[in-house]
């Protein structure tokens, strides 16, 4: 009986696919211990997070970010995956684990070639993300069905950065202008604009938990805009006042990329749903 209602739970919250209150702390959880303490582990291994890294990295948000909503439509080598149980690593959350795990192998893996070949492993890594990127991408650009959301989409952040920058400026937020930070700033706007015309002028539904909440009170997802910049900003200050210097860089700017990952990966899968139609 209670290996029963131990199983039911875990598949209630943990295997059925979408969000709840129960994976989503769950998850959070595991995002903060992979980041507070086993991504620094890496730094053991003269690993360094620059500007080569940065860029390396960007086509592995690229393949995660397109891969859910392929493989939900059966495309390409996806086929037959899209249900239940064939698709459960690759549905939210668990799709971050995967990628997670894709991730890090190509990365060890990397390092491995970089020692054998004495090359940079920057060339390996960004070699094997683009492969795996550039497939979706193509997947993607031959079944686009909706262009015009792509005007919709650049219609709506433009207005949002231009709101955004008359705060900034006015409030003398000059923090957004340091390592990086402005770059997470683009990717959380490019997240709300997708949501936006996602639920605005599409008539598509929120799954995420808390994004919900403020989205069915106000009856517009126009509120994802504020709450972005309400949890955004001062999350940036945060990051740059509590891990300042060099030696706090590597925690510091791999905060950083966590926070691209989570701006724009949830913005380039619903700009994917959006052109595919």
């Amino acid at each position: 009986m209670i290996l029963q209602k131990a199983y039911d739970f875990f598949y209630k919250y943990y295997v059925v696919p979408g969000y709840d209150w129960v994976d989503t702390l769950t998850y959070g959880l595991i995002l903060a211990f992979t980041v507070f303490y086993l991504l620094p582990k890496l730094k053991n291994l003269g690993f360094e997070i620059d500007k080569k890294f940065c860029i390396s990295i960007l086509p592995y948000i690229l393949f995660g970010a397109t891969l859910r909503e392929l493989v939900d439509r059966g495309f390409g080598w996806y086929a037959g995956h899209s249900t239940y149980p064939q698709n459960f690593y690759f549905v939210s959350p668990t799709i971050y684990l995967t990628m997670f795990l894709i991730t890090l192998a190509a990365l060890l893996a990397s390092f491995v070639l970089a020692k054998v070949l004495k090359r940079q492993y920057q060339y390996f890594f960004a070699g094997i993300g683009s492969a795996l990127a550039f497939y979706n991408i193509a997947l993607a650009a031959g079944n686009i069905s909706r262009p015009e959301t792509i005007f919709l989409v650049a219609g709506s952040m433009a207005v949002s950065l231009i709101l955004t920058y008359g705060l900034v400026r006015r409030c003398k937020f000059d923090f957004v202008y340091r390592e990086w930070n402005y770059t997470i700033l683009l990717a959380h706007l490019f997240d709300a604009s997708t949501t936006f015309v996602g639920l605005d002028f599409r008539g598509l539904v929120e799954q995420h938990v808390v994004p919900n909440l403020f989205i069915n009170w106000l009856g517009t997802a126009a509120v994802m805009y504020p709450l972005k910049l309400l949890v955004i900003l001062p999350a940036l200050y945060y990051v740059d006042l509590e891990l300042p210097g060099e030696e706090e860089k590597f925690k510091r700017r791999l905060l950083k990329i966590v926070l691209v990952v989570l701006g724009a990966g949830p913005g380039i899968r619903n700009m994917t749903l959006l052109v595919l139609g």
